[in-house]
């Protein structure tokens, strides 16, 4: 027995060796870039800059070597932010920012206590009240869907889009939520959009007082980072992910562990692993920021690129690839058979994932621009595991990496057998 558990272990640790990947190191990557040191990764005190710095020094630590002079792409952009600490009062009660409320980033700035008023479907599905409602004065309100509405779709947008558009529009919309889910955005509104836990926005709630001050910036400066191991030829595999995340919202800091310092943690493994083994296609990495942003770091790049286009064949993208435990989507790949079957076939083989599950196109991270420029694009992204997803309780200590590994090693194989 106990030489069946050395042989076992030896097994193990030599496939450690051969993939080089290094789950300890790779929790550090993610613990690191999750850190308050980073503030998110955002846009309060360049959070974002300051993880972009932090990723060139792990590219030349490990060899790879920017594609020119730097591993900087820089750009310019406009970004809403909020600045101090942001308050809603309901009912007396100070709301915890993150956990029980947002701002929709592209609320402007609001001051003041305002009424609430309350819509319903009944009022909306009544031309006697509607127009009661509609001939009242709402610009100085904020109003509130009841269950009648959020339910109805078609109701909610009308009545969203009704009470949002000059000469009616209101001060700003509470959207009742399970959980407040933070983005970013690049415009500001004329109008507030709040996202309430339900149960604290209840139909007791007839004001709300609210301290709201944004930064909108219209030339703000953030990067893309780029770096390269060439191959035995100029063809070129391009793997990417976003390393950008929430930033702050008051003193709530958005981690962004799974979403995606686990993203930056697979391709810095990748990295270190075809640094080591030459493989036959180039491989560019390109981590991007202002993903959350409506993508615009991708959006950036493929109207600038660093790498020729024409030479990039294949971009593979890794965005919240530390969860997991239902099944991992493999976005695009049934836009592309031949390219479907070898990844399949490989997963088969060595059951590196249990539940891998090939889809259709989805305008839903990075890859989709390469796509639209006529690159085949693929995305690995995984469900299951963690709930927080845009919260701040996304945080290292909740990640599991139930396919972290199987991912890595499914996408080595793939490229030393891919054959354009």
């Amino acid at each position: 027995m106990k030489r069946i558990i050395i042989c076992s272990w030896l097994i193990m640790a030599l496939h450690v060796i051969a993939f080089g990947q290094n789950m300890n190191r790779v929790k550090q990557y993610v613990n690191d870039l999750s850190s308050p040191e980073f503030y998110g990764r955002g846009y309060t005190n360049k959070g974002d800059s300051l993880a972009a710095d932090y990723i060139a020094v792990k590219l030349k630590e490990i060899g790879i070597k920017p594609i020119g002079n730097s591993y900087y792409q820089h750009f310019n952009m406009s970004i809403n932010s909020y600045v101090g600490k942001p308050n809603l009062t309901i009912n007396g009660q100070s709301l915890q920012n993150g956990i029980d409320w947002v701002a929709y980033p592209t609320s402007p700035s609001l001051q003041g206590t305002f009424p609430v008023k309350w819509i319903t479907k009944q009022i909306l599905t009544s031309r006697r009240q509607l127009n009661q409602l509609l001939a009242s004065d709402l610009k100085n309100s904020f109003i509130c869907f009841d269950s009648t509405v959020i339910n109805n779709s078609d109701l909610y947008y009308f009545a969203r889009n009704t009470f949002t558009s000059s000469p009616l529009m209101v001060k700003g919309i509470i959207d009742r939520v399970d959980s407040p889910k933070y983005s970013a955005r690049r415009y500001v509104n004329d109008y507030g959009t709040f996202r309430v836990r339900k149960e604290l926005m209840t139909k007791a709630v007839t004001s709300i007082d609210i301290d709201l001050v944004n930064k909108f910036t219209t030339n703000y400066q953030t990067q893309n980072i780029t770096g390269l191991i060439e191959g035995k030829t100029d063809t070129c595999i391009t793997l990417i992910g976003h390393y950008d995340h929430m930033g702050m919202f008051g003193e709530a800091m958005y981690a962004g562990a799974n979403d995606n310092a686990s993203g930056v943690a697979i391709l810095l493994e990748l990295a270190t692993y075809f640094k080591k083994h030459k493989p036959y296609y180039s491989i560019q990495f390109i981590f991007f920021g202002a993903e959350e942003a409506s993508f615009y770091g991708s959006e950036y790049y493929v109207n600038n690129p660093v790498y020729p286009l024409d030479k990039t064949k294949l971009v593979i993208n890794f965005d919240m690839v530390a969860s997991g435990t239902d099944w991992t989507e493999l976005i695009h790949a049934e836009l592309y058979p031949d390219i479907k079957k070898q990844f399949l076939s490989i997963n088969k083989q060595n059951n590196y994932i249990q539940h891998l599950k090939p889809t259709g196109y989805e305008a839903t991270s990075d890859h989709y621009h390469f796509h639209d420029k006529g690159i085949p694009s693929l995305f690995f992204w995984t469900a299951g595991g963690n709930e927080y997803y845009h919260e701040p309780l996304d945080t290292p200590e909740k990640l599991e990496y139930p396919v972290f590994e199987g991912i890595y090693q499914l996408v080595i194989d793939f490229i030393e057998e891919y054959q354009l």
